[in-house]
C-alpha cells in the first residue's frame, strides 16, 4: 500500500520586517499518491487479524500555519475472543522543521466532526502576516482526550505512538474501536521558512503493546449489590465497575488492574507466558454516591431537611447535622451547625509546600463537591486551626496593613451599583448608565483579581484543575433587586440597580427576614440562583448573568432540574466565594452572634452576595468576626478571603488516618496522580 505524502510548495512571498523573517507564508498542499483516500493497514497480533482503516490527512490546498484537521481511525480485530493489547502508532517521515501536534480521542461510534479553517491576515510592522484560524465542529462530542503529543520535526522513518496500551477483544465478526486524531501545523512565533518545499508522509497502524503477554482469564466475577455476592460472568464489564485489586489474583506473581478510561485490562510484573488470572469487579462508586452514603451513615444522623426554624440564643447549636435542599441541579446535601466531619485535603501551597485544607459546604445537586478554603498544614492528618487569620489566604498587599494581614477589598471603588459584583461592566472607575451595562461580567473585581493571583501563583491548583476542578457548576453572585419602595429606612426613589441610585439586592431582602423564619416570607434563602422577587421562581436570564462559571464551561450549560443550567462562563479561574444563603444554611443568622457553627472563625471574611447600594456606598454581605451576617462597604479593609471551588463528581476520595472519616485527624483526601 502506497503511503500518503504531503508536500508544502511555496507560491507566495516571505515577509521580512525589521531584519526578522516571520514564520508566516502562503503555502499550498500538493498530494502525491492516495490523497484524501483512506488507507488500510493490517497486522497480526496474537492469533487475530487487526486492521487499521484511516490515516492522518491534511487535505486542504493553500494550507497556512495554524491549520488543523481531524482524521477518523478505525481499528478492527477479527479472531477468537482474544484480549489484545496494542499501541496505535504513526510511522513515517516528517521533513518539516516544525513539530506537528496531535491529540487523540476514543469514542464508541463514528461521530460527525469537521475542521473549518479561515485564512487570516494581520498587519505586522508594515506588512501582512498570513495564517489560519480553525474551528472544530462538535469537538466536545469526542469527550476527554486519551493522549497527546508531537510528530517530531526533521525525522525520517519515525514511529510515533498516538495511543499507548490500548485493548480490544477480537470477535469472529470483527470488534471495532474508533479514534479521532486532531493534527495541527502550529503557528509559531519563530522562523518557519525551512518548512517550505518539505512535507511529511506516513501511515497509521498498530504494534504490540510493551505489556504484551499471554494471559488466560479463568474467571470474571462481578459483584451483585442486591445479593451481596460475586457472580461469575462471561464478559468483563465495560462501564460502571472497577477491579477489586485485593481479590483479583494472577499466577506467576503478576498483578492485574483495570484501566477505566481505555476499558482495558492491565497486567504488570509479568515474567512468564501462560499467566492465569481470576478477576473480581465491584460496582464503581462515584464521589456523589460515596458522600451520600457517608452523610446518611454519619454519627450526626440521617439526612433531613430544614423547612423552617426559629432563631433564639444559640440557635446554631440546636440544629447540627447534614440536611438537604434543592439547588439548580437537583438535591444538595449541606453541613450545618457544629459539625467536624467535613474536612478535605486537596492541593499544595507552592510557597511553603504545605497541604491545602478545605471544608465541604455541600454536595451540589449534580454530584460536584463545594469546598471552602480552611488553611494549610504540613501534615495531611493534622488540620489547621478553625479560628484565626490563617483560615484565609494571604494577599499580595493586605488592605488593612499589618493590623489585618489577610484583608482584601472586595472592590477598590464603591460609588456605583456595579461594584457589588464579583465581576462588573465597563472599566473600573467608569460610571454605569444602565442596569444591563452595570452588571455585565466584563471586568474582574479587586477580590477576584487577588484570587486569580493566589490560584495561579501560590498553589498547584491550576495544574490539577483539568482533572479535578469543575468549571460548569456556578457560584451565585445574585444581582436581582427589589422594584418596590425602600421604605423609611431608604427615603427617595431608586431601585434601578445602576449608577448611584439606592437599590436593595436579594441578599438584603433575605437578611431582613432572616431572624425569625429562615427566610420564608419576602425571599427565601436558597441554593438556586436568580430567584425573582416577583415570581419567587428562577429567572433564567438573571441566572445566566449572575451564575459565575468557567473558564470554558460547557456551551449551553449542563443538566439541571428545570432544563440546562447555563452560567455566564466569565471566570478566568474556577474559583468563587461562599454565598450569604450558604452561610445561612450552615448556621449563620442575620445580625446575631453565633460561635457555634462550623463557619465561625473569629475573623471577618467576604461572601459574594450583593447587598445594597445606598448613599454613596456599594455593599456586599460578609461573615462577622462574631459569626453573624451583616454587610459592609466593598472598600472595607479589614475583611479576608476564603476561596471556594467545586470538585468534579468523578474524583476519588480516600482516608488515611484512623477514626471517623472527614474529621481533623482523618480528613477526606482527594487522590491525585
Amino acid at each position: 500500500m502506497k503511503k500518503n505524502k504531503r508536500l508544502l510548495i511555496l507560491v507566495g512571498i516571505l515577509l521580512v520586517f525589521g531584519g526578522f523573517t516571520f514564520a508566516y507564508f502562503v503555502g499550498r498542499m500538493l498530494t502525491d499518491g492516495s490523497g484524501a483516500t483512506t488507507t488500510v493497514t493490517t497486522a497480526e497480533l496474537k492469533n487475530s487479524k487487526v486492521t487499521v482503516t484511516g490515516t492522518l490527512n491534511f487535505d486542504y490546498d493553500g494550507m497556512l500555519p495554524g491549520h488543523k484537521d481531524v482524521s477518523g481511525i478505525i481499528v478492527t480485530a477479527t479472531g477468537n475472543n482474544e484480549l489484545i493489547p496494542y499501541n496505535l502508532v504513526w510511522k513515517g517521515t516528517n521533513n518539516l522543521n516544525t513539530d506537528l501536534k496531535f491529540t487523540v480521542y476514543k469514542v464508541s461510534e463514528t461521530i460527525s466532526v469537521e475542521s473549518k479553517c479561515e485564512k487570516v491576515k494581520k498587519n505586522v510592522s508594515g506588512g501582512q502576516m498570513l495564517y489560519e484560524e480553525c474551528e472544530i465542529s462538535n469537538i466536545t462530542s469526542l469527550g476527554e482526550a486519551i493522549s497527546e503529543g508531537t510528530i517530531p520535526k526533521n525525522s525520517t522513518g519515525t514511529t510515533v505512538t498516538l495511543a499507548p496500551n490500548e485493548f480490544i477483544t477480537s470477535t469472529s465478526t470483527g470488534a471495532t474501536a474508533y479514534y479521532y486524531v486532531l493534527l495541527e501545523y502550529p503557528n509559531l512565533n519563530e522562523n518557519q521558512n525551512l518548512d517550505m518545499g518539505n512535507g511529511f508522509e506516513g501511515e497509521v497502524t498498530v504494534e504490540p503493546s510493551n505489556i504484551e503477554s499471554d494471559i488466560n482469564i479463568l474467571a470474571v466475577n462481578v459483584y451483585n449489590k442486591e445479593t451481596g455476592k460475586y457472580e461469575e460472568k462471561k464478559d468483563i464489564p465495560q462501564e460502571g465497575y472497577t477491579i477489586n485489586s485485593e481479590k483479583s489474583k494472577c499466577s506467576n506473581g503478576a498483578v492485574p488492574s483495570w484501566d477505566g478510561n481505555r476499558k482495558g485490562l492491565l497486567v504488570t510484573s509479568l515474567t512468564q507466558s501462560g499467566t492465569e488470572c481470576y478477576l473480581y469487579f465491584d460496582k464503581e462508586i462515584t464521589s456523589k454516591e460515596v458522600l451520600k452514603d457517608i452523610l446518611k451513615q454519619s454519627s450526626l444522623g440521617d439526612v433531613g431537611s430544614i423547612t423552617g426554624t426559629s432563631c433564639n440564643s444559640g440557635c446554631g447549636l440546636q440544629q447540627n447535622g447534614i440536611y438537604e435542599a434543592e439547588d439548580d441541579y437537583g438535591t444538595s446535601y449541606y453541613y450545618r451547625g457544629t459539625v467536624s466531619n467535613n474536612w478535605v485535603v486537596f492541593g499544595k501551597d507552592k510557597t511553603n509546600s504545605q497541604y491545602i485544607w478545605w471544608r465541604i459546604i455541600r454536595i451540589n445537586g449534580n454530584g460536584t463537591i463545594r469546598l471552602i478554603y480552611a488553611g494549610t498544614s504540613s501534615s495531611n492528618k493534622n488540620a489547621p486551626s478553625t479560628q484565626g487569620a490563617d483560615t484565609m489566604i494571604t494577599p499580595r498587599s493586605p488592605a488593612g496593613g499589618t493590623s489585618y494581614p489577610k484583608s482584601v477589598k472586595f472592590n477598590t471603588n464603591y460609588n456605583d451599583n456595579k461594584y457589588v459584583g464579583y465581576m462588573f461592566g465597563g472599566q473600573d472607575g467608569q460610571a454605569s448608565t444602565s442596569y444591563e451595562q452595570a452588571h455585565k461580567s466584563e471586568t474582574k473585581s479587586t477580590i477576584l483579581d487577588e484570587i486569580v493571583y493566589w490560584y495561579q501563583n501560590k498553589t498547584n491548583l491550576a495544574t490539577l484543575a483539568a482533572d479535578y476542578i469543575d468549571v460548569d457548576t456556578g457560584f451565585c453572585g445574585d444581582r436581582t433587586y427589589t422594584e418596590t419602595n425602600h421604605g423609611s429606612s431608604y427615603p427617595g426613589t431608586g431601585n434601578l440597580g445602576y449608577g448611584s441610585t439606592a437599590t436593595i439586592y436579594g441578599a438584603e431582602k433575605v437578611w431582613q427576614s432572616g431572624n425569625t423564619n429562615f427566610r420564608t416570607d419576602e425571599q427565601t434563602a436558597t441554593f438556586k440562583c436568580g430567584v425573582s422577587f416577583k415570581t419567587k421562581k428562577v429567572d433564567i436570564e438573571a441566572r445566566k448573568r449572575d451564575l459565575y462559571t468557567g473558564p470554558k464551561a460547557t456551551t449551553g450549560g449542563t443538566k439541571g432540574i428545570d432544563g440546562n443550567v447555563e452560567g455566564n462562563n466569565a471566570l478566568p479561574v474556577p474559583v468563587g466565594l461562599i454565598t450569604m444563603d450558604e452561610v445561612i444554611h450552615a448556621g449563620g443568622f442575620a445580625g446575631q452572634a453565633n460561635n457555634g457553627y462550623w463557619l465561625y472563625t473569629n475573623q471577618y471574611y467576604w461572601t459574594m452576595s450583593p447587598f445594597r447600594f445606598y448613599g454613596s456606598d456599594a455593599n456586599v454581605s460578609r461573615v462577622q468576626s462574631d459569626g453573624n451576617l451583616r454587610s459592609t462597604n466593598v472598600n472595607n479593609s479589614i475583611t479576608g478571603v476564603r476561596p471556594v471551588i467545586n470538585l468534579k463528581s468523578t474524583v476519588k476520595i480516600t482516608t488515611e488516618g484512623e477514626g471517623d472519616p472527614g474529621t481533623p485527624t482523618n480528613p477526606y483526601i482527594v487522590e491525585t496522580n
